[in-house]
């Protein structure tokens, strides 16, 4: 059936005529094309059209969105986040309203948005992260967003007013407690996580890292502490940067409080030699440098692997191997080999070394004649009191000469046998029958007390005359005295 223009007009007019005459929420609900979402459930009602629609034109106003949205206009106007590059649209292209009241007026695809629209791009973990797992209510910074949603119950729907910078969403997990305020997390910290902190260079702070210290985690520096309930690794305000900080004397304070005087960064056992010999005082250690010790070089007593003649140095237990070894020093036999060999240890006044030497040099000894006189069993008369000590403390006859001080034998023939003149003919008489300690001639001898007295012509001979230079069985060359003929036809012939 075709219908002319008077038709279509007198439908019209009936149609309008119905609806005006209706009561007022059906006429509301002939007109709207649905019922509003919660968030706008304020603006429903035919009176409210005007709120958001102008009449005679299609769709809704974006400016009067923004009346009421004003949060988002002033973004708009800053030109910032998403919605400030969709200028020449409409907001009813992404927001569709009038579909019921539990309709999401936010149609929005999370799956396929490219973030880096809303002026942050997405890098590393973050790429990882969820949105919901950002955009909390919680972590919104603009106050304007935080106060229109907060009003309108709609916080943990929109996804406007987070800041850009990373403690925006980090603070309540930042690891510094806040140390670093004055400062960008991206100075050290990247994207790609939290560790390693590849923009850090402690060479920068005022504690530059040397030798072992590169090694060091830096949680054994820079331990926890507690403040105002937050527990924090300490990176500021570290209490005095020596090393008796950190580490424990084990000099007990003996050495000073300046451990790079000796030591080095690159291990407590290596030693900077040139300031440690340079400036190291001695007199701090248990051994105080004295006489001729002070002349000494450093490794003539701290070197494990030097040999020197007469020192023979020990050292103490898990030190050999460090740079400067510590001798094991309680007596002076610790490093200097005895050359007596034992033979004062039962001596008392002379049991040390220092009982008789001084620390100036060994030689002289302080053990003179008196000494020897008082202190020995062996008393020094008449031609030994001006013999030297090696003249009866050297053994000549071994290579090199070793020294001899205990006597099992003190009589004259244990020291004199080799310069024997009577070549063993006397074994059974001591020397001193004849001769004295003054000298080995003998000026007055009785010959009366032999089996031939001396008179007459006899008298006044030579002692050579009758006692001649013979060689014996053994190659021996002396005078004879034992078994001289006694008979005048034995001397004199027939």
């Amino acid at each position: 059936m075709r219908t002319t223009s008077h038709d279509g007009f007198r439908c019209v007019v009936l149609l309008t005529t119905l609806v005006m005459g209706a009561p007022f929420s059906l006429r509301a609900q002939l007109i709207s094309p649905g019922k509003l979402t919660r968030a706008h459930a304020d603006l429903e009602g035919i009176r409210n059209c005007r709120n958001c629609h102008q009449l005679r034109r299609k769709g809704i106003d974006p400016e009067r969105c923004l009346e009421c949205h004003t949060p988002l206009a002033q973004r708009l106007a800053q030109g910032n986040g998403l919605h400030a590059t969709f200028r020449d649209q409409s907001c009813g292209d992404c927001h569709k309203e009038h579909g019921g009241v539990d309709l999401d007026i936010i149609r929005f695809d999370t799956t396929g948005f490219a973030h880096r629209e809303a002026g942050f791009v997405l890098r590393g973990k973050h790429q990882e992260a969820s949105c919901r797992s950002c955009h909390q209510p919680d972590l919104i910074e603009d106050a304007a967003v935080r106060s229109f949603k907060a009003e309108h119950d709609a916080l943990d729907e929109t996804f406007l007013g987070l800041g850009t910078e990373c403690l925006s969403c980090h603070r309540p997990d930042d690891p510094h407690g806040g140390q670093f305020a004055d400062r960008t997390c991206t100075e050290c910290h990247q994207e790609e996580g939290w560790q390693p902190t590849v923009g850090f260079d402690h060479d920068r702070t005022d504690y530059p890292l040397t030798g072992r210290h590169r090694q060091v985690a830096c949680a054994s520096c820079h331990r926890d502490v507690t403040r105002n309930g937050i527990t924090f690794a300490q990176y500021r305000d570290l209490p005095a940067r020596t090393c008796r900080t950190c580490h424990q004397d084990p000099h007990d304070g003996a050495m000073g409080r300046r451990c790079e005087q000796c030591h080095v960064t690159g291990g407590w056992t290596r030693i900077n030699r040139n300031r440690f010999e340079s400036d190291f005082d001695h007199s701090r250690t248990r051994f105080a440098l004295q006489g001729a010790h002070a002349d000494l070089e450093c490794v003539s007593c701290h070197d494990a692997a030097r040999h020197t003649e007469g020192i023979r140095l020990q050292f103490r237990r898990g030190s050999r191997r460090r740079r400067y070894p510590m001798p094991a020093f309680a007596t002076c036999t610790s490093c200097h080999v005895d050359y007596h060999e034992g033979a004062f240890a039962n001596l008392e006044a002379a049991a040390s070394c220092d009982g008789c030497h001084s620390l100036d040099a060994w030689w002289p000894s302080s053990f003179d004649i008196d000494r020897h006189d008082a202190e020995t069993d062996f008393t020094l008369r008449g031609a030994h009191v001006a013999l030297p000590c090696a003249s009866c403390h050297l053994d000549a006859a071994t290579d090199p000469p070793t020294p001899h001080f205990r006597f099992e034998d003190t009589t004259c023939i244990a020291c004199h046998e080799a310069d024997d003149p009577h070549a063993g003919q006397f074994a059974d008489r001591p020397c001193e029958s004849c001769h004295t300690t003054e000298t080995f001639a003998i000026t007055d001898f009785d010959h009366t007390r032999t089996r031939f007295p001396l008179d007459g012509a006899h008298e006044d001979v030579e002692c050579e005359a009758c006692h001649r230079q013979e060689t014996d069985a053994e190659g021996r060359r002396a005078r004879r005295f034992v078994g001289v003929p006694l008979t005048c036809r034995e001397c004199h012939g027939a």
